[in-house]
């Protein structure tokens, strides 16, 4: 993936978090643009992510939606918890929903183990 195509995708991914949080507050884009002093139409595209927003009207667009500008962000796993996922995922992938239920069971109860005993988890 190129440097640009993933920018293009964070900045989609951050116009459908903002999307996802005015809806839920029933606001409409005319309302959250006015709130943070930007135009309508310029708040839609920053939604859509065919624009990009400055960090001060970033952070204005977050505060009309009364949410930290962080979680606004897309959440990335970091390189070794990326893999962790991945191998999961891959190992899960085979099994039927009752076996997955199984497993997600018995992941449950290990964490609950580690966290009584953090010190004897090893990476």
């Amino acid at each position: 993936m190129s440097f640009n195509r993933g920018l293009d995708n964070f900045y989609r991914e951050i116009g459908g978090r903002m999307r996802s949080v005015r809806e839920a507050l029933r606001l409409t884009q005319a309302q959250v643009a006015e709130a943070a002093g930007i135009d309508a139409s310029f708040y839609g595209q920053i939604e859509r992510g065919a624009n990009t927003p400055s960090l001060k009207t970033f952070v204005d667009i977050a505060y009309a939606l009364k949410a930290d500008p962080a979680d606004l962000l897309p959440r990335r796993a970091a390189g070794r918890e990326r893999l962790y996922e991945g191998a999961v995922g891959k190992l899960l992938s085979g099994l039927d929903p009752k076996r997955k239920a199984l497993v997600l069971g018995l992941v449950k109860d290990i964490g609950r183990l580690i966290r009584i005993a953090p010190d004897t988890a090893q990476p």
